[in-house]
């Protein structure tokens, strides 16, 4: 699974014993410690030595930036899970404010 995952964003195939060397050596790194350790700067400190690891690193570890307050998609989820609808799954309510933010683009008014 993994050398798919890898292969499938480089462009020349990768040996597998390559790929298998480079994750075992990371996995015997000592662990960082959470509190006081920066993942993204361990990564830039370690990239030289895990090249084909540190790509997907930097992929999985810096979230997408983002055009919406925090505090105005907690408000409407918030709005969403009350009493009247506890049972109410985290797929159905994506879909609802989905629609809340999309439906105004239809000019429909609710």
């Amino acid at each position: 699974m993994f050398s798919s995952l890898l292969a499938s964003h480089t462009a020349e195939p990768l040996a597998k014993s390559y790929l298998e060397d480079e994750l075992h050596l990371y996995l015997k790194e000592p662990v960082i410690d959470r509190r006081k350790g920066d993942p993204l700067q361990w990564w830039r400190q370690n990239e030289g030595r895990f090249k084909l690891l540190a790509t997907q690193a930097r992929k999985f570890l810096c979230p997408p930036p983002s055009s919406v307050p925090s505090e105005r998609i907690f408000s409407e989820v918030s709005a969403i899970y009350e009493k009247n609808r506890s049972r109410l799954t985290g797929e159905h309510a994506e879909q609802l404010c989905f629609l809340h933010h999309n439906l105004v683009l239809l000019n429909w008014e609710y």
